[in-house]
Formats: structure tokens, sequence, C-alpha cells
């Protein structure tokens, strides 16, 4: 795999942070662990430690490793067309790419980020507004700018959202040009940690700790808070059947909703280990994939999964759909290519 030219530190250069500087060029980079991957039209991204990001072009066979203009870890990629895509992660980074991932810019760190807030809550206490309890908090985050974003989706090319913790929450509809702070715009007194945010065409959703879920309000521009059944932290959603939600997390946790939060039933998997990302195949398949090497599959809108074994498993941290029965999994190992059996093999 062909790797792209960065120039090393030189020797005795003084420490820069993760996000100041390039991630370096590796073979083994798409073998390494890979956090999360999308399409990108018929291109995969997956993006992963030490701000590696490799493309491929192929369905996967093959891999070629893309320029990131940071060496933070890099938790989440979102592509709403072809060649426009965003990742996010440690340091607060927030990158963007304008050909489908072959090239990419920075558009925000921690530390522009927490300046962003500051203002914006200081003109908003100015004008009159409650705004204190999200000033203080910005002032208290900001003295390294080392906040992480957890997540990324955007809905379109132009409007889109960065989560993260401590109820870190942006929205932009320039395509990262300018982003808006949030956090007064979410039902989250407590502060908690954002982990996941999705959409589909049941609305947006957010997910995070204490079992926590919140659904724009569109109309009122706000994230209201909806309580599960459940106390711990949620780590993914997915939008299934008309109706349908599945959150998902700690020890094999899995709700289900066909009203849009208003209900909730728990769904076994038969696995206590840890969900971390969920896909829906062009045939209406669900796919969960877990932290110890598992994948369930639902052909029922959710009600009920079933384990298919992987071919050679790791621990999974993200899972794409690709064209007919064909997954990408990200994980400890990189990243892999699964088939989904039918239900009859």
């Amino acid at each position: 795999m062909a790797a792209p030219p960065v120039s090393p530190p030189a020797p005795g250069a003084a420490f820069q942070p993760p996000q100041d500087q390039g991630a370096m060029p590796s073979r083994l980079a798409a073998s390494s662990p890979i956090l999360a991957l999308a399409r990108a039209g018929e291109r995969i991204v997956a993006v992963g430690l030490r701000g590696h990001i490799v493309i491929s072009d192929d369905g996967g066979r093959q891999w070629k490793q893309a320029r990131s203009p940071v060496s933070s870890d890099l938790l989440a990629v979102s592509f709403p067309t072809s060649t426009q895509g965003w990742a996010v992660g440690h340091g607060g980074v927030v990158l963007h790419s304008a050909d489908g991932g072959a090239t990419w810019t920075r558009q925000l760190d921690g530390r522009q980020a927490s300046a962003l807030a500051i203002r914006h809550y200081e003109a908003q206490l100015a004008a009159g507004k409650q705004a204190g309890q999200f000033l203080k908090r910005e002032q208290s985050l900001a003295v390294d700018g080392t906040q992480p974003f957890l997540d990324v989706y955007f809905e379109s090319a132009t409007t889109g959202y960065v989560v993260g913790t401590f109820n870190r929450l942006y929205r932009t509809q320039d395509g990262g040009k300018t982003w808006t702070p949030w956090m007064d715009r979410s039902d989250n007194p407590d502060e908690l940690h954002f982990y996941a945010i999705r959409g589909g065409a049941h609305g947006v959703y957010l997910v995070g700790e204490q079992g926590m879920v919140w659904r724009l309000d569109a109309a009122a521009e706000r994230f209201v808070a909806m309580r599960t059944p459940y106390k711990g932290t949620l780590f993914g959603v997915v939008s299934a059947g008309p109706g349908t939600l599945l959150v998902y997390g700690m020890r094999g946790s899995l709700l289900r909703t066909a009203d849009e939060g208003k209900t909730w039933e728990t769904i076994a998997t038969g696995n206590p280990a840890g969900i971390t990302s969920g896909a829906v195949l062009q045939d209406g398949t669900i796919v969960l994939v877990n932290q110890a090497g598992g994948i369930d599959l639902s052909r029922d809108d959710g009600k009920s999964f079933n384990a298919q074994k992987s071919a050679r498993p790791m621990s999974y941290f993200g899972v794409a759909a690709l064209g007919g029965k064909q997954i990408a999994l990200a994980g400890s190992e990189g990243v892999r290519l699964e088939i989904v059996k039918q239900e009859k093999d």
C-alpha cells in the first residue's frame, strides 16, 4: 500500500500536540486499529488511531493511505455524498474532505471550538439570556483544548453535527465553514457525554450516558430527552423499519422502539459484549457488531437477532454496508470484509 510522504519531526524539536502534526505514513495503516468507516459513493473510507485514514476503490481488496493533517486518534467519519465527508476525534479535531477522502483539511480543533463557544455564550449572557452554565462549563474545558468529538453526522453536504464529552454539541449549515454551539439546545442538565448521533427518515437522534436518548425537534431546533429502561452507556443508534429505532451499548444492551421513543423493549442478543456499531443492508437486514468479534443479524426490523460466525473475528468498532450482502468491518486489526449469509445458510 502506497503511503503519502510526511516529514518526520526534527530531532530535538519541541513537543507538538497531535492535532498540530500530520499522521505518519505506514504500510500497515489498513491493518492497524481502525475505529470507524463509511461509504463515499463506491469508495470505502476508514479512520483510526494516530490520525490514520485509508481508502479503497476496489471494494476493500486494496488500500491506500490518505494524507491526514493530524495524528490525533480519529473516532468517526460521515459522508453524506460521494465527495463531501467529515471525520472527528481526539483533540476536538474536525477534518473535511471534498474529494471522497483522498485529501483532508482541518476545519476545527478543541482550542478553536472552546474559543468559539466562549464567545457565543458571552454574547448570549450579555443579551440577557440564560447562558451562565454553558459559559462556565466551556471556560473550565478550555484549559487545554483536548476534549474529543466522539461522533459526526451530516444529513447533507451543508448541514451536520459534531458531538462529544460534557454535552458538547455543534451544528453547521455551511459545510463546516462556520459552527454554532448547541449545548443550550439539548435537554441535558447533567452534561452527560454524547457518544453517537445519527439521522434517517425518522429524524435525528443522540445517545449517551445513563441510557439517555435525545430526539431533534426540528421546529424548535432542540434535542428533547427520552428515557429508556437501561441505565448504562449507549454507544450508538440504528434507524430500521418504519418508526423503528434501535439503541445499543455496554454489556450487549439493545433496546427497540417502534413509536419514536414513547415505549421501549429490551432485545436479547445472547452476547454480553458491548455492541459498538450497526448498519442496515439494502434488503433491510440489520447488522450489529461487538467488542468480542460477534456479528448479529436481524431480518424482522430488530425484533430478534441471530449470530453469524465471523470468518476472521477481531474486536469490532465499526461496520458499513457495501453492495448486496457484503459488509466492511473496522476493528482492532484493521479493515476486513464479510458476506452476510442468507437466512437458509
